[in-house]
């Protein structure tokens, strides 16, 4: 016990930092927004290693702090050991706001988010990270919506119809009631990866994906929940980047037999392949492939197709054109720094549907030397047939929310995000201006419903002031006023809301829509 409880201090107070820090870089948009500061080249696959993008040198506080109070709470994680064999970081998850809604109605808003995150590698081989999240929310009306018509769907015993309880948080999990109009969910995820050789790493877990330069992802973004997933990453020189993963995807639908307690909800396949080809230093072009695979249904399971395991990108869309037992996206993506702009862009399609094309362009800009400064602004397009496939079952979703863009089809988005900091003070703003949206939030689910929605225009500002404790996971207090209008045939409405609140950057949720 005692030499558990020395380890335990040693670790607590060690303040000192050896070496590079080899380790995973989160994949919220707060650590991306600096990776691309950073002109370093990669495949723009996240998440990545912090040695290619060399997040935490860039961002850390250069200030020299004499007290050991203001070293711990500007310069490190709460606890951190890095010596030349292997390394150590436990940071806290917090998101704490409160707040109240004002306009077509007046509730208290509530988000209380408590965690831990914890990284670690060993050689610089062998990295892995892992956390967990406890969650109780009260959302606003229009989010409130939107997660429970992604709730999960049971199977009536009378007939063949099913019905839908409980909510899904984009980003987060599965939900159970919190209060009269809350919902409390929890979830943990977590990776390892092995540096088998410089050019070659394989990584497996759970944790969120994002691919793409930009705030969004028309071809796959973090979305949807945190699924099982394995990951082969190889470089050939300075030019090529080939990635494979596969991945489980569940349909939030619950089979009709249950062997052992709960039944279990109706699985099927997702696989990804990029090929990256860097012409320049400052330019970087992919070939993407997202695919769904049926795995049967809720009444009959089937092995996957023997084509899930080709290792290029192009085999989702060879099963689909055979058989249709998947469903596919082929796209393009690219980057180019030109001085302190990054120009970006996506586009992808169904090559068998049409009406199904998604596209995304962009600019980043820092206009001082700094990551601490920035102006972002893009452009999202979803056709009226995007994400859907023939058979609902491989819809391009997971876990019921959609893969790409959260609003799904038929979406025309303008995003405009400005954000400076200086002395740690920090103001920002989004915009997200959605020139068209469908009022359907039931589009994608893994059944067949007549629900076409009519189509609507969303505003939606942010506005947040605050103070930035410590940039190596985000910590800040804030205060903010969002406002949202909304028009479309049936209504008009509009909403604000004020709040507060102490956050850590460590978790991503959608609701800007």
């Amino acid at each position: 016990m005692k030499l558990l409880l020395k380890l335990f201090f040693s670790i607590l107070l060690t303040s000192s930092v050896f070496g590079q820090q080899y380790r995973v870089l989160p994949i919220e948009s707060y650590f991306r927004d600096v990776a691309f500061f950073t002109d370093s080249s990669f495949a723009p696959v996240f998440p990545i290693a912090n040695h290619v993008v060399n997040y935490y040198n860039t961002a850390k506080e250069q200030k020299l702090r004499y007290a050991t109070i203001g070293h711990y709470i500007y310069q490190r994680e709460l606890i951190q050991v890095v010596r030349e064999d292997g390394a150590l970081w436990i940071s806290p998850i917090l998101d704490m706001q409160i707040g109240r809604e004002r306009g077509d109605t007046s509730m208290r808003q509530f988000l209380n988010v408590r965690g831990v995150r914890l990284e670690g590698s060993i050689k610089n081989k062998v990295f892995f990270s892992g956390s967990f999240y406890e969650n109780q929310t009260i959302l606003p009306y229009y989010a409130e919506q939107y997660v429970i018509n992604r709730g999960e769907f049971y199977p009536n015993s009378a007939d063949s119809s099913y019905s839908q309880i409980n909510a899904v948080i984009p980003g987060g999990a599965r939900t159970k009631p919190f209060k009269a109009t809350g919902f409390d969910y929890a979830y943990a995820t977590g990776m390892v990866q092995w540096q088998i050789f410089k050019n070659l790493s394989v990584s497996g877990g759970n944790n969120p994906l994002f691919i793409g330069s930009g705030y969004r992802s028309v071809l796959y973004s973090d979305n949807s929940l945190p699924t099982m997933n394995f990951r082969i990453n190889y470089s050939i020189g300075k030019k090529w980047n080939f990635q494979l993963i596969r991945m489980q995807g569940l349909n939030m639908l619950r089979i009709p037999y249950a062997t052992n307690g709960e039944a279990l909800y109706e699985r099927k396949a997702f696989s990804l392949g990029s090929i990256y080809y860097q012409p320049t230093k400052h330019l970087r072009i992919g070939l993407i492939e997202g695919g769904i695979w049926t795995r049967g249904d809720s009444i009959q399971k089937q092995a996957v197709e023997g084509a899930f395991y080709i290792p290029l990108p192009g085999a989702a869309t060879l099963q689909e054109g055979i058989n249709e037992k998947s469903y596919s996206y082929l796209g393009l993506d690219l980057n180019w720094r030109v001085w302190k702009v990054l120009l970006y862009g996506q586009y992808g399609r169904n090559p068998y549907t049409k009406s199904s094309d998604v596209a995304q362009i962009g600019v980043r800009y820092w206009p001082f030397k700094s990551h601490n400064y920035l102006v972002h602004i893009e452009y999202n397009h979803t056709s009226s047939n995007a994400y859907k496939s023939p058979n609902p079952r491989i819809n391009y979703t997971n876990f019921n929310l959609p893969i790409g863009h959260p609003m799904g089809a038929s979406v025309d988005e303008i995003v405009f995000r400005l954000r400076g900091e200086w002395n740690h003070l920090f103001v920002s703003s989004s915009t997200n201006y959605y020139l068209a949206q469908s009022s359907n939030y039931r589009q994608l689910l893994p059944v067949y419903e007549v629900n076409s929605g009519v189509n609507q225009q969303v505003l939606i500002e942010n506005v947040e002031i605050g103070y930035s404790f410590n940039h190596s996971y985000g910590l800040e207090i804030f205060g903010s006023a969002r406002l949202r209008m909304l028009k479309n045939p049936v209504q008009d409405g509009q909403s604000y809301w004020i709040n507060v609140g102490i956050r850590t950057a460590l978790n991503n949720h959608y609701f800007d829509f």
